[in-house]
């Protein structure tokens, strides 16, 4: 444009400013904002809410609140709007008391919050496991004429299962159907994920027979879910016609999923099928990180398969993956069962060159510490 000789004016620089916020090169939209002021440009609100509103998404919070500071001193009025952000970057950072000051501030400045501010705060007390006065919040601000949304019971089912409170999901979820708010996929699978957890399989596959019998697809998140849920009660047969079930409908399995399926398989030492579905992780393109290789060399040193388990160490370390104290503390208990003490204190000496720290469980089975040297009887103990 400036070649052409048309200079940018400030609606056209908002609008780049909000696409890079929006793709999430917050980072290059911040050094644009500034540049600009630096050459001249009197920025609006609409262009100080924009870059806000990126920085308290993708930013820490000194970033957010430095320019809400400097909003404000050039004698800007935040709106609802631009608390909301503030409040949402605090929350996000697990900071709810600087949350909850911001909202008293927004208050007494005669500005009333709605709901997807309320709902931001309702979300970070839940995430601080604080159920009883999330409800009290929402007590109080009935007085602005807010109600709760779809998303706002998402929030609050999702926040009774992580306080194991699930036995009040079903009156909020009745609640919301009085509402006149028709429960999505997403509010589905968080409710199944949550059963999962609470181990209620049989109320999670009740509900996901109630959605394929509504017309409602299912995503890859409500089948890692009930996958997840098998492999821990041990129900490993069933998962085959469930995976089927997921690939008919057109899902492809993610990385989550994969890695929920081999460290399943590796926990119950099937190896075989663990290794099946490595290779099928692989030929989807997508690339095993530092967990699956140590789920597997796990694996393999539970069924005392040492040369495979330091076939894929060496695999891992080839493609840069660093192994964690978890890999070492595998590998170092299988030489140990199978009375190999010499590669296991290689290893383990080869973990303390790379700066890995023993932990408690790798510290009591070498009986690190101990002048005396090993208790062989109190490790053999510790192995098995």
């Amino acid at each position: 444009m400036e070649r052409n000789r048309v200079s940018p004016t400030l609606v056209i620089y908002s609008s780049l400013l909000h696409g890079l916020c929006k793709s999430g090169k917050v980072e290059e939209a911040l050094e644009l904002f500034e540049r600009l002021k630096y050459q001249g440009f009197k920025h609006d609100q609409i262009t100080y809410s924009i870059v806000l509103h990126g920085c308290c998404r993708h930013m820490d919070t000194e970033v957010a609140y430095g320019l809400w500071i400097d909003m404000v001193n050039h004698n800007f009025v935040p709106d609802v709007y631009n608390y909301t952000s503030l409040i949402y970057a605090f929350c996000r950072h697990r900071y709810l008391k600087e949350a909850l000051g911001l909202f008293e501030l927004m208050l007494d400045n005669k500005i009333n919050p709605n709901i997807i501010t309320c709902t931001i705060l309702v979300d970070g007390f839940m995430k601080e496991g604080l159920i009883g006065e999330a409800f009290l919040f929402l007590d109080e601000v009935r007085r602005f004429d807010i109600v709760p949304n779809l998303y706002t019971y998402k929030v609050i089912i999702n926040g009774l299962f992580k306080g194991n409170e699930s036995d009040d999901v079903w009156g909020f979820f009745g609640d919301m159907i009085k509402r006149g708010y028709i429960p999505d996929v997403v509010l589905y699978s968080i409710i199944i994920d949550g059963f999962v957890k609470a181990l209620d399989l049989q109320e999670a596959f009740r509900l996901y027979r109630k959605m394929l019998d509504e017309g409602m697809m299912p995503n890859i998140f409500t089948y890692t879910s009930l996958i997840n849920g098998l492999c821990h009660d041990d129900r490993l047969p069933e998962m085959t016609p469930l995976l089927k079930n997921m690939i008919l409908e057109g899902l492809t399995p993610d990385r989550i999923l994969y890695t929920s399926l081999i460290a399943c398989y590796c926990k119950r030492s099937n190896m075989k099928k663990a290794m099946e579905i490595f290779r099928e992780m692989k030929n989807g393109g997508i690339s095993p990180d530092t967990f699956v290789y140590t789920c597997l060399i796990g694996g393999y040193t539970k069924v005392r398969a040492m040369d495979f388990a330091e076939l894929l160490m060496e695999k891992m370390e080839t493609k840069g993956l660093t192994p964690t104290v978890v890999t070492y503390t595998d590998l170092i208990i299988g030489y140990l069962k199978t009375g190999d003490e010499k590669s296991a204190y290689r290893t383990y000496h080869n973990m303390i060159q790379r700066g890995v720290t023993p932990d408690a469980k790798l510290s009591c089975i070498l009986d690190l510490g101990n002048d005396a040297g090993i208790d062989k009887s109190q490790k053999e103990k510790d192995v098995s």
